[in-house]
């Protein structure tokens, strides 16, 4: 029986919490801030974002990725789940 790793087990737990995604090929820097300001003013349900290596938002409702996609947009192939 194979144990996962710690990197494994945080993966499937940030799955579970953040079950809705949406990535950006590029956002402006003036623009990264107004995102987040409206996650801030406008999420219900929890939310996180990465801008380091890959671009996206994550959120745990499917209301508040939904109307973040509507206000923000996305990269093609963006699918909620």
């Amino acid at each position: 029986m194979r144990v996962a790793t710690v990197q494994e087990i945080m993966a499937t737990r940030a799955r579970a919490v953040f079950s809705h995604r949406i990535n950006f090929q590029e956002v402006g820097y003036l623009t990264m801030p107004k995102m987040k300001e409206w996650c801030e003013a406008n999420c219900t349900g929890l939310w996180d974002y990465h801008s380091t290596h890959a671009l996206y938002f994550r959120f745990e409702k499917e209301r508040d990725a939904t109307m973040f996609m509507l206000r923000w947009g996305g990269a093609e192939g963006n699918k909620l789940k």
